[in-house]
């Protein structure tokens, strides 16, 4: 600390704090007592400081070339070096590993080979290799691998980032599937509250150091990963029957497919950190959103959805509540005779008015069971503008179409004797 400039009293007070440390245990009515002579008190406010100033000395341990740097981040220790040739790299990764060993020595601290980590960038190098954690003989190996993680990031000579992404995706999906079995379609965890746990819990988990990695998302398998992981919060969120596609999920629940959104989250970044102009911040969300809808509009499932939610730009901007049931009609999957024969669940597909087969569109638009409720709906639209038979989008057009549509949905679905 003085090396480093730190005054007298200031040196004074750290010495205080580190001296004369013990360690109390109460185990079955028997008392230990044992003095701590080194260490770092862990969780401290100030152990994170006394870390960096611990860590100093290395930078000026290891030769200052073009071939060799040194990045280090409280107890992580990440050291890089080149070379035209493996062995060439290996020698003097030994060497240098020999300078840390004489630092960890100097503070009584050791370091565990089988912990580290190996990995090559480039050289086209095969996983298996070792070097020598030093250059004595009996010196310990560290073993290279295909991926290594560094500060909660798995990077790969590629730069794919796919161990990563598909790390993330099973941690995420684990996480929300166990909320899933909270709640149902009428108890439990609600709509709302299971947006709320998107936001704050798994996006920001999913999200961590995007910058870094988020160049992977572009790969084919890494966008399904993606949205297989996402599956599970936007069913919690939309309340909508596992049956949905996951092509029209993101549209109803009205949040960015996870690629996407991962993306979207960079360019907030940046834009916060000034590290891209406004304009261009507006170019590139624009992007994004082109390329959702060109790929809602080219997948062919979740055609009904795309009737009721033509714009997936207009669909994320409106503040939309959703439920069980207004879900089922945002979808067409749901409580209706020909859904559930085409999954074999019901022996035909009629409807119980005994006209025609009971789709979503049966129900919305002839079923002479739910004619009060539709009576209401057409009067709604009509104040507002909307033509019958309403348009695709039509619910969408304001706040008072949307609820009459949610007005509806329940009517419909609860109103029903064969049910």
């Amino acid at each position: 600390m003085q090396r480093l400039g730190a005054s007298l009293e200031t040196s004074k007070i750290v010495i205080s704090y580190l001296r004369n440390r013990w360690a109390d245990l109460e185990l079955e009515g028997i008392h230990y007592r044992r003095r701590l002579a080194r260490g770092c008190p862990q969780g401290s406010q100030l152990g994170p400081t006394l870390w960096k100033i611990a860590m100093t000395p290395i930078y000026g341990m290891l030769p200052d070339t073009s071939t060799t740097k040194i990045i280090t981040y409280a107890d992580d220790i990440l050291l890089m070096v080149g070379a035209a040739r493996p062995t060439k790299a290996f020698q003097r990764i030994e060497k240098h590993l020999d300078l840390l060993n004489n630092w960890a020595f100097t503070f009584g601290l050791e370091f565990s080979a089988s912990k580290s980590q190996l990995l090559s960038l480039k050289g086209g190098l095969k996983p298996g290799y070792s070097v020598r954690f030093g250059t004595r003989a009996d010196a310990p190996l560290i073993v290279s691998s295909a991926t290594a993680k560094y500060l909660g990031v798995y990077l790969d000579p590629r730069r794919s980032f796919w161990d990563h992404i598909e790390h993330v995706s099973q941690k995420s999906r684990d996480m929300y599937g166990r909320m899933r079995r909270l709640r149902s379609a009428n108890w439990g965890m609600g709509q709302l509250a299971a947006r709320t746990i998107y936001r704050g819990v798994f996006l920001p988990r999913v999200t961590y150091a995007a910058e870094i990695w988020a160049s992977g998302t572009r790969l084919e398998k890494s966008k399904k990963k993606l949205l297989s992981a996402q599956r599970a919060p936007l069913l919690a969120m939309t309340g909508a029957y596992n049956t949905v596609s996951t092509n029209c999920l993101p549209s109803v629940a009205g949040t960015m497919p996870l690629d996407l959104e991962i993306r979207m989250h960079v360019l907030t970044q940046k834009k916060r950190k000034q590290e891209i102009t406004n304009a261009a911040f507006d170019g590139s969300v624009d992007d994004l959103f082109n390329e959702w809808q060109l790929r809602y509009d080219t997948l062919p499932k979740g055609n009904w959805s795309k009737k009721m939610i033509p714009s997936v730009r207009h669909r994320f901007n409106l503040p939309m509540k959703l439920d069980h049931y207004t879900t089922q009609f945002l979808t067409g999957h749901g409580d209706f005779r020909a859904k559930l024969h085409s999954f074999k669940l019901v022996s035909d597909p009629i409807c119980e008015c005994d006209r025609k087969p009971e789709t979503v569109n049966h129900v919305l638009r002839f079923c002479p069971r739910t004619k009060n409720a539709r009576k209401k709906l057409k009067s709604t639209l009509s104040d507002e503008g909307v033509s019958w038979p309403p348009a695709d989008g039509a619910f969408l057009k304001s706040k008072a179409t949307y609820e009459a549509l949610v007005t509806f949905s329940r009517e419909a679905l609860t109103n029903r004797t064969d049910r």
